[in-house]
């Protein structure tokens, strides 16, 4: 069966989240989490009106969207949410790697990056960020087999 460009894209970000996961990092997925990274900072801000007396690293680091954006203060927060917006889905994942948060685009071995990618690679790096680019090596088609149960009611099956 021959993939489609989409399918060999979901495959590479699915490599992407186990090699993530194996290493042991923190990652979040922006293609899921990048509009709730912006919307963070608006919490906080509405947090902070509220309760002044708190400071904004402190919402941040108690926030429950800690998970989607990994920061802990509020000026970092407030970078990534402004480098989403500028470059809206431009990057795949946001990682956190020995406290340094890094973000990543996936691509497979038969695309390269386009000149968008290219100027938000640019942007975040500006903007204090590392940047990977994770290639998957994925096949343009599978192989699989369909077979079919059939028996009776004792549970006794063939297969064919």
């Amino acid at each position: 069966m021959n993939l489609l460009a989409e399918d060999i894209e979901q495959i590479g970000h699915i490599l992407a989240q186990r090699y993530f996961t194996e290493q042991g990092w923190k990652f979040s997925d922006l293609r899921l989490s990048g509009s709730k990274i912006i919307g963070a900072v608006e919490v906080v801000n509405e947090q902070y009106s509220r309760y002044p007396y708190m400071s904004r690293d402190w919402y941040v680091e108690n926030s429950a969207e800690k998970s989607f954006h990994l920061s802990n203060r509020w000026d970092k927060l407030t970078v990534l949410a402004s480098l989403l917006q500028t470059c809206p889905d431009m990057f795949d994942f946001l990682l956190k790697i020995n406290d340094q948060r890094s973000l990543c685009i996936v691509k497979t071995l038969q695309s390269d990056l386009n000149k968008q990618q290219q100027n938000a690679i640019a942007e975040a790096r500006r903007s204090g960020f590392n940047v990977y680019i994770f290639r998957a090596g994925v096949p343009e088609s599978l192989d699989f087999e369909l077979e079919e149960v059939v028996g009776g009611i004792s549970g006794r099956g063939t297969f064919r």
